[in-house]
């Protein structure tokens, strides 16, 4: 008797999943700086320990690290007190490389295909991981940090969307719950425990990469969606025998919309396309901006490194695994409620680790509320995601998404100078989070489509809304469990 597999998920659709996330973890490498940028308390001579400037310049930078548990970069090369900026700038600068790769490597793959792109922006990751864990000069180790972060971009953005067109729209929801950011960066805390030194953590984070370059290569077939795009009927229909034959499933012709032609960026930005990309991209900036802050900010929080990093990510992912349940079990969990509920626990949980910080609260509940306020945050994101990639057509859906992740990229640079005044002016982080937080969930109360349920291959958009067919109004309506490929 076959054993039937939860969400129609077969043998192909689990290598989908699995190179997700290790494209994820890959991508984990955005927060890197939590582990790189650590400094534990230090003394001068037989002064008391603590993170005193004046003792750091008495001592002449000649100090001693008071029980460290990593060794990281900026201990290396002293990113300390008035050196401390260079913490910044090593996010910012991989930050960079992450918007300019969302912009060259999501376009590249709407015009060459989703595979070779994928292959390329990987492959350049890895290399650059494995060169910034070799180099011993800080300029080197700053470009080689620059070039990780093209590759991310890249991947985010085209992986992304090459799995997206591979999943049944049942699946998307498991996409983001059973395999996430929480699991990617537990996986990076367990190499930096383990490692206890940056430069054979970045190293182990490269190998560990390498598995999402070869199923790329040996195992998926082109986008049967983009191939369908560009009118190579013909190789689309050879890519879905493919897909079928390592699913182990017998092959039944797909029926698709015809598409007319691939979308310029000039006419996403235009009428009904354009408020929608609006709202997708002030949903991307926020939930990049409040995240990468929280996520850097977790790094000084009171109380081991690794326990605290591991609680988030444990939370993190377990909490997308109900997220699922919710949204499959709950008929009007839709993605609309997704982000704003998300967005409103977000706001709730900062504004009061914004007053603890007020009345220098360091305590346990100090920790929970940072950690609740991060398991939302992440939500967000997810409907980020699912949103962006559900109400944009094929044609555009890559240059699209690439144009919401080079927004969300622009918070991102911003997050880690916010941090750095933070540990000046303890609590701006949770104020803005808390400011930047309601405006997008009224704005997105206003204008944010609903999308759950919608098969990928068949979103056609006006300039006003999403436009389906009889069939899938009526997929729709019974939950959105219609059949794709």
């Amino acid at each position: 008797m076959a054993i039937r597999m939860p969400f129609q998920i077969n043998r192909f659709h689990l290598l989908v999943l699995f190179t997700w996330q290790f494209t994820i973890f890959f991508a984990s490498q955005q927060i890197f700086g939590i582990f790189s940028n650590y400094v534990p308390e230090w003394k001068c001579g037989d002064g008391e320990p603590g993170k005193n400037c004046t003792e750091y310049k008495r001592c002449d930078g000649d100090i001693t690290w008071v029980n460290p548990v990593f060794n990281s970069a900026a201990m290396e090369y002293k990113w300390i007190c008035d050196g401390d900026y260079y913490m910044s700038l090593f996010n910012q600068l991989q930050f960079g490389g992450v918007l300019i790769g969302t912009i060259t490597f999501g376009t590249a793959s709407d015009r060459f295909g989703r595979k070779p792109i994928a292959i390329a922006a990987l492959t350049l990751g890895v290399t650059a991981l494995f060169g910034a864990s070799y180099v011993s000069n800080m300029i080197a180790l700053f470009v080689f940090r620059f070039f990780v972060g093209l590759a991310i971009g890249g991947a985010l953005v085209v992986v992304c969307t090459f799995v997206m067109e591979m999943l049944l729209p049942q699946q998307r929801m498991a996409l983001r719950a059973f395999f996430n950011w929480g699991v990617a960066r537990l996986m990076i805390t367990v190499i930096c425990w383990q490692a206890l030194e940056w430069r054979v953590a970045t190293a182990a984070c490269a190998a560990l990469s390498i598995p999402a370059i070869l199923i790329l290569i040996f195992v998926f077939p082109e986008s049967p969606t983009w191939l369908h795009t560009k009118g190579r009927l013909d190789e689309m229909r050879e890519s879905e025998k493919a897909i079928a034959r390592r699913g182990g499933m017998e092959y039944v012709p797909v029926k698709h919309r015809k598409i007319e032609r691939n979308k310029t960026f000039m006419e996403l930005i235009k009428g009904g396309l354009f408020r929608r990309l609006v709202t997708l991209w002030i949903m991307w900036f926020v939930a990049s901006l409040t995240g990468y802050a929280t996520d850097f900010n977790s790094g000084h929080l009171s109380g081991d490194l690794y326990a605290n990093q591991a609680i988030f990510s444990i939370l993190i992912a377990v909490s997308k695994m109900v997220l699922v349940l919710v949204d499959t079990f709950v008929p009007g969990f839709s993605r609309r409620v997704l982000h704003q509920g998300s967005q409103l626990g977000a706001v709730v949980c900062f504004g009061i680790a914004g007053v603890f910080k007020f009345l220098d609260y360091q305590g346990d509940w100090f920790l929970i509320v940072n950690t609740i306020g991060t398991v939302f945050i992440e939500y967000t994101w997810d409907a980020c995601y699912l949103c962006a990639v559900e109400s944009m057509e094929t044609s555009s859906r890559a240059s699209a998404t690439g144009s919401c992740s080079l927004v969300a990229r622009i918070g991102a640079i911003i997050a880690p100078s916010l941090n750095y005044v933070n540990q000046h002016y303890g609590g701006l982080v949770y104020i803005i989070v808390v400011a930047l937080g309601t405006i997008n969930l009224i704005q997105s109360y206003f204008f944010l489509v609903e999308t759950k349920g919608i098969v990928l291959d068949n979103v056609k958009v006006d300039d006003d809304d999403v436009t389906l067919d009889d069939e899938e109004m009526t997929e729709l309506e019974n939950g959105g469990n219609g059949e794709k490929r």
